[in-house]
């Protein structure tokens, strides 16, 4: 089936749904879009594994909480996964908040994180492991990934932040796409770096003291950021580079 024999299938689909009640992205459309970088993630998504012992004995975490954006997150951890990696979803402890903030979170939030599709709830998650129990001799890379309302929590997370600086410290990939470069931002491993980020949190990584670049994926050291779902095969390209070199 040629690509846009398919991308004509998932438009008719979508117009047989019901429309969403919610700002939504459609996987189905992201990856069916006429754009070499849709080409690209439909690729990454949907094609068998070329080497499934590529990543064997590399640990990776991936750190978010709840609102994490469900491409990114599930994409990269089957991706890593069906390539010989061991992959954690790292999290805060939802812990308690005074009830002068009127927050209220479901049982589900103690073991699992809720993945969303922009601004739409998708699924839940399991948690492999706490940020206060992650430590940087455990895993080979990390990733950040984004949503708006995961990485807006998430940099609030004094262990999240401290994991992170010591893995950038350690000459680790440490990497973020889309809103996820905010927790870069708030740990401070921004200044005199080179990244890119989602187009309108760039300035955000300005202010911090980065250059900013409009590319799809960008590598300064063993930092790597990306921009938006669809640079997401870039990125895990350039964390799979470092690692496989065995150096940053």
């Amino acid at each position: 089936m040629s690509n846009s024999t398919q991308a004509g299938h998932v438009n008719r689909m979508q117009q047989l749904m019901s429309t969403s009640p919610v700002p939504s992205i459609s996987t189905e459309l992201l990856v069916t879009a006429d754009g070499e970088l849709n080409r690209e993630l439909q690729a990454f998504l949907f094609d068998p594994p070329s080497n499934p012992n590529l990543l064997k004995g590399k640990k990776i975490a991936i750190c978010c909480t709840n609102g994490v954006e469900e491409v990114e997150i599930i994409g990269a951890q089957r991706w890593l996964s069906e390539h010989g990696a061991t992959v954690h979803i790292v999290s805060p402890r939802i812990g308690e908040f005074h009830p002068t903030l009127g927050l209220r979170f479901p049982p589900q939030c103690a073991t699992h994180v809720l993945a969303i599709r922009l601004m739409e709830n998708a699924g839940w998650l399991k948690i492999d492991k706490y940020t206060d129990e992650a430590k940087a001799g455990d895993y080979d890379a990390v990733l950040l990934p984004g949503g708006c309302w995961n990485p807006d929590a998430l940099r609030m997370d004094p262990h999240c932040r401290s994991f992170v600086q010591d893995m950038h410290k350690a000459g680790k990939p440490t990497t973020a796409i889309c809103h996820g470069q905010w927790v870069m931002v708030s740990a401070e491993i921004l200044k005199g770096k080179k990244a890119t980020a989602v187009w309108n949190i760039q300035v955000d990584l300005k202010n911090a003291g980065a250059t900013v670049l409009d590319e799809p994926c960008v590598v300064d050291g063993n930092l790597i950021t990306a921009r938006f779902p669809y640079d997401l095969p870039r990125l895990v390209q350039a964390m799979v580079k470092q690692l496989l070199a065995g150096k940053n």
